[in-house]
C-alpha cells in the first residue's frame, strides 16, 4: 500500500506527484540544492501533522494551492484560499507520524534564543530526573559506538520546565567528571541528535496498535554528525524501523545516509530548467549522489546498470580471477542512461581524486539506443563499452517466464523460491491482467513476483543469485566474449 501525494503551487513546486510506500523500512529523498526536497517532506508531513501551515510554507503559496492524499481509497485535502483549511476528508486514513524538520523549523531548535538557554545553567540539580534508558543508551551508541558514554543523563521533566522555566522543551543534562553539562554547551552533534532522540521516544511509547502505518519525516537529520555516526544511526533506524513498523523517510545530501538503502527505495528528485520536477525510482546511490568520492583508490570502476548486471560482472571477475594485483569496483547506476550521464560527470568534472579508469557495460537489449544517444548528445567517452548477453532483471523475467517460456528456468524458480504461491498462480494473474500485453519492460510482473519474495523472506539478491547461474549455463558464448572484453581492458 502506498500513500498518494499531489502538492500544487506550494513554495516553488507548481505541480508535483509522489506515491510513498507505508511499509517499513528506511526511504531517502535525495536531489541537488533547492529541488524541492524539504517542501516536499513537509507537505507529506501534513497527513498526520497539524502544523502551523503560514509559518511553514510562508506567503510562497497562491490562492488555490493545495496538498492532496489519497490512500486504500481515502482521500485528504488542504487547501488555500487567503488562509489553511482542510476542504476534503472522506474516510479513515490510519496514519501516525513524526516529522522532524531542518533548520528553521525542527525539534532540535525550539529553545535556541540565547536568553531561554543562558536559563537552562540555572536549573536546580532536583529538579532534573534520569533520562529515559532508550535515549541514553542509543545517544552513546551513534555517537560513540559506546552505549555507556553517557552513564549519568539526565532532562527536566515536561510539566517543571514549562511551569517552573518557561522552557517549550525538555532540555537534557549530563554529567561528566562531576561536572554537569547542558544542551547549551554540548557539542552541536550532542545537541541536535539528543532531541531527536527525544521525539522518536515519544513517538514510541505512543505506538499502542504496530499494525497502524507510521511515517518518520525526517529533514537534514545529518546536519553536524560525523561519517561514522551517521553510519551508526542508519542502523539504529533500520532496526527501529523494523521494531516497530515504521517508514522512515529521509531528505538527504548524505551519502552516509543513501549508500546502504535499497534502489527501490530512493527517490531522487530531478528539477528541470522550466521547473518542471521530475522522480527518478529507483534509483542507485552512485547516481542519487553524483559524486564517487568514497570510491577513491580504485584502479577501475566498471558502470552498469543494475544489480543483476553488478552480479554478473562480479562473478567473472572472481571466476576467471580477473583482480588480480588490481582494485576493481562495479557500480550499478540504474538504466542505461543514468550510466552515460554520470560517465559523462565523473570524466568531465573529474569527480574521482585518484586517476582511475572507466568501462561501461550496459544491457543488451538497448545497444541501438545507446549508439544513437551518444551521436546526438555528441558524447565521445574514450571509455570501453560493451554489453551484457541480457537485458534488465525485470525484461529478462518476463522473457523466460512469459514470452517464451525456459522450462529448465521456471523450474529452478518454481522449486527453489515460490513454494507457497506457485509460479503458475503468478503468471496467471499476470497473463489475465489488463497489464499484461503492455508491460513491455516486465515492471508489472515483477510486482507479483516481488510481493511473493517479500512474503516468503526471500531478496531479490537470492533471486539474482539463482538467474546469474541460469545465464551461466545457458548463456556461455556471449559470457565468454564478455570475459575475453574484461581481460583485454582490465591490465
Amino acid at each position: 500500500m502506498k500513500l498518494s501525494v499531489d502538492i500544487h503551487e506550494i513554495k516553488s513546486i507548481k505541480d508535483f506527484h509522489i506515491e510513498l510506500p507505508i511499509e517499513s523500512g528506511l526511504y531517502a529523498i535525495t536531489g541537488q540544492n533547492a529541488a524541492g526536497k524539504s517542501t516536499i517532506v513537509a507537505c507529506a508531513a501534513t497527513v498526520f501533522f497539524n502544523m502551523q501551515m503560514n509559518e511553514y510554507f510562508g506567503k510562497s503559496v497562491v490562492n488555490g494551492g493545495s496538498i492532496t492524499f489519497e490512500m486504500d481509497g481515502a482521500v485528504r485535502k488542504w487547501e488555500y484560499n487567503n488562509g489553511w483549511k482542510k476542504s476534503t476528508d472522506n474516510g479513515k486514513m490510519w496514519l501516525k507520524g513524526y516529522y522532524e524538520g531542518s533548520v528553521i523549523f525542527g525539534n532540535r531548535f525550539r529553545d535556541t534564543n540565547y536568553a531561554t538557554l543562558r536559563k537552562m545553567e540555572h536549573i536546580n540539580q532536583k529538579d532534573l530526573v534520569s533520562a529515559p534508558e532508550f535515549i541514553r543508551k542509543n545517544l552513546g551508541y551513534i555517537l560513540h559506538n559506546n552505549e555507556n558514554y553517557y552513564e549519568k543523563l539526565y532532562k527536566l521533566p515536561k510539566e517543571t520546565a514549562s511551569r517552573d522555566y518557561h522552557f517549550n522543551s525538555e532540555p537534557y543534562y549530563y554529567e561528566r567528571i562531576g561536572k554537569r553539562v547542558g544542551q547549551i554547551y554540548m557539542s552541536t552533534g550532542e545537541n541536535l541528535l539528543v532531541s531527536v532522540l527525544h521525539s522518536l521516544n515519544l513517538r514510541i511509547e505512543s505506538r499502542a496498535d504496530l499494525n497502524v502505518p507510521c511515517f518518520l519525516f525526517l529533514d537534514e537529520i545529518e546536519l553536524a554528525l560525523h561519517p561514522s555516526s551517521l553510519s551508526r544511526l542508519v542502523e539504529f533506524l533500520k532496526k527501529l524501523a523494523s521494531e516497530y513498523n515504521l517508514a522512515v523517510y529521509f531528505s538527504t545530501h548524505s551519502i552516509e545516509l543513501i549508500k546502504d538503502i535499497e534502489p527501490d527505495k530512493i527517490f531522487f528528485i530531478e528539477r528541470h530548467s522550466d521547473d518542471t520536477i521530475e522522480i527518478i525510482n529507483p534509483c542507485y546511490p552512485s547516481y542519487a549522489t553524483r559524486i564517487l568520492y568514497d570510491h577513491s583508490g580504485y584502479d577501475y570502476i566498471i558502470l552498469v546498470e543494475d544489480d543483476l548486471a553488478k552480479e554478473i560482472i562480479s562473478r567473472l571477475l572472481r571466476k576467471y580471477r580477473l583482480l588480480n594485483n588490481k582494485l576493481v569496483h562495479v557500480l550499478p547506476c540504474g538504466g542505461w542512461t543514468n550510466v552515460l550521464k554520470l560517465a559523462n560527470d565523473v570524466i568531465e568534472s573529474r569527480l574521482v581524486s585518484k586517476p582511475s579508469s572507466f568501462i561501461i557495460i550496459l544491457d543488451r537489449d538497448i545497444e541501438v539506443q545507446a549508439q544513437q544517444y551518444l551521436t546526438v548528445n555528441q558524447k565521445k567517452f574514450n571509455v570501453p563499452l560493451n554489453y551484457l548477453p541480457i537485458e534488465s532483471l525485470e525484461k529478462y523475467l518476463r522473457k523466460i517466464l512469459f514470452e517464451n517460456v525456459n522450462h529448465k528456468a521456471f523450474r529452478l524458480l518454481n522449486d527453489y523460491i515460490f513454494h507457497k504461491t506457485s509460479l503458475t498462480e503468478i503468471l496467471d494473474t499476470y497473463k489475465n491482467s489488463s497489464k499484461a500485453n503492455s508491460d513491455k519492460n516486465g515492471k508489472e510482473l515483477w510486482k507479483l513476483i516481488d510481493m511473493e519474495l517479500k512474503n516468503r523472506n526471500f531478496s531479490r539478491h537470492q533471486l539474482i543469485d539463482m538467474i546469474v547461474e541460469h545465464i551461466e549455463q545457458n548463456e556461455i558464448q556471449t559470457i565468454e566474449k564478455l570475459k575475453i572484453f574484461l581481460e583485454n581492458n582490465l591490465q
